[in-house]
């Protein structure tokens, strides 16, 4: 006990010394101001993003489940964009498929690859909205000698964010605060 508070003594001496210094002191004390204000303003920023990101996610969850429990004709302009936006998840080349929506009734035309038939097919049924789907997609083996289909196409991330490269600021807190939590339950489970 005794070597561990003089250890303590000796390093908070030192830390004093070092700052106190009449030649560097100045400089140092300069920089270490500097950088608390650069620390302070950064999770200043930071815990500004996240509070803006969870509302954002907050009020997307609370549209998400008023729109699933409200029973509400979607018009026919509304779905396209709808069925638009799920395909840049569903297949590589979305823009070369046509959409074309009557009263609920998706008609899907136009090249596709034939291994992404069935996963288009199924996300466009999946959304909100749609009645059903009318399949006129032209099926290709491979994307030589279709214009549409040429060039390096490919689907978009998960949507789940945890799933992605770059997590929101939201993300980055909960899994920070989880890893966390589980090293003081960890850390408390040891000591018993």
């Amino acid at each position: 006990m005794m070597t561990k508070d003089l250890l303590f003594g000796i390093g908070i001496g030192a830390a004093v010394a070092f700052m106190a210094d009449p030649r560097g002191g100045r400089r140092r004390r300069a920089l270490t101001r500097d950088q608390l204000l650069r620390v302070g303003r950064k999770t200043r920023d930071a815990l500004d993003a996240t509070g803006r990101d969870l509302a954002n996610r907050t009020a997307g969850v609370v549209a998400a489940t008023r729109g699933r429990v409200m029973d509400r004709d979607v018009d026919d302009d509304r779905l396209l964009e709808r069925v638009r936006a799920r395909l840049g998840r569903a297949c590589s080349h979305p823009r070369a498929i046509d959409v074309e929506v009557t009263d609920g009734i998706v008609t899907l035309r136009g090249p596709i690859l034939a291994g992404e038939i069935e996963n288009v097919l199924s996300a466009v049924r999946a959304v909100r909205g749609v009645q059903s789907v009318t399949n006129e997609l032209a099926s290709h083996e491979s994307s030589e000698g279709i214009p549409s289909l040429q060039g390096e196409g490919s689907i978009a991330d998960p949507s789940l964010d945890i799933l992605q490269r770059n997590w929101a600021p939201a993300t980055q807190a909960l899994v920070t605060a989880g890893i966390a939590a589980t090293g003081i339950c960890i850390a408390a489970y040891a000591r018993r």
